[in-house]
């Protein structure tokens, strides 16, 4: 029986703290579960070290479903484009190895994608942000009155944590960045770029709340940063696009 969604979880050095991560998506997915929906979990070592590699394969709550995929990649969005060609779930949704969910994110995601329709592309409505700094904010909903396209060229609006039909997955995969050998970062920014280039409306998934643990160090995001990466060219601001056009027309 197809899965109504498949959850890619990528792991890499996280150690411990995996196991912290697991208990709350494995939460979820019984929340999930209890509600009538199928949840697949798909957890991706990319060049794990052994420490997080035992702690994930030996998690107490695993039921046996679940699917490890081994790569060494190396990259962020190639660890992701890999547990998403092996998940068979019709949604997708994006996780990391250390992070927490509340117990009803999966349900709140699958309710709202259900009124949304395939062309969504739905984010948590709440982050709370804990570690290096402790914070809490609610993400913009490109339909709504807050969102202004322009801050793409600046800003990424969301968090990486993404969840959407598969098909849009296949059409814009994530690319591969390896920011600290080419400079260029922020898959996820990038991806959101180019769906939205596309003609897809990024959503909220309202009641969903996403924990992101902001590491003190060892944070790719930070490293990005610190190395002044940029986002790859991508066709949003491309001359001759659709969001070109209408702004050039509006100038004149």
């Amino acid at each position: 029986m197809t899965p109504h969604l498949s959850a890619i979880v990528t792991l890499h050095n996280e150690g411990v703290l995996a196991h912290t991560a697991m208990n709350s998506y494995l939460q979820s997915r019984k929340f999930a579960e209890d509600e009538g929906f199928r949840v697949q979990l798909i957890f991706v070592l990319d060049s794990a070290d052994p420490h997080t590699k035992a702690i994930a394969m030996s998690h107490p709550m695993l039921d046996g479903s679940e699917i490890f995929v081994e790569t060494t990649h190396g990259d962020l969005a190639l660890a992701r484009n890999s547990g998403i060609s092996a998940s068979s779930g019709e949604y997708i949704c994006t996780l990391d190895g250390d992070d927490l969910i509340s117990r009803r994110y999966f349900s709140c995601h699958l309710i709202e994608a259900a009124k949304a329709g395939r062309r969504a592309i739905l984010h948590p409505e709440m982050v709370v942000s804990f570690g290096m700094y402790n914070a809490f904010n609610w993400q913009v909903d490109q339909a709504g009155e807050y969102f202004d396209q322009d801050s793409l060229l600046t800003i990424n609006p969301w968090i990486s944590a993404a969840f959407c039909h598969r098909e849009i997955f296949r059409e814009v995969p994530y690319r591969a960045c390896y920011p600290r050998t080419t400079g260029f970062g922020y898959e996820d920014w990038y991806w959101n770029c180019e769906t939205i280039s596309k003609g897809y409306v990024h959503r909220l998934a309202w009641g969903a709340v996403y924990v992101y643990r902001r590491k003190f160090h060892g944070s790719l995001n930070e490293a990005s940063h610190g190395m002044r990466s940029v986002i790859p060219s991508t066709s949003l601001f491309q001359f001759g696009s659709s969001w070109i056009s209408k702004e050039v027309g509006n100038a004149l």
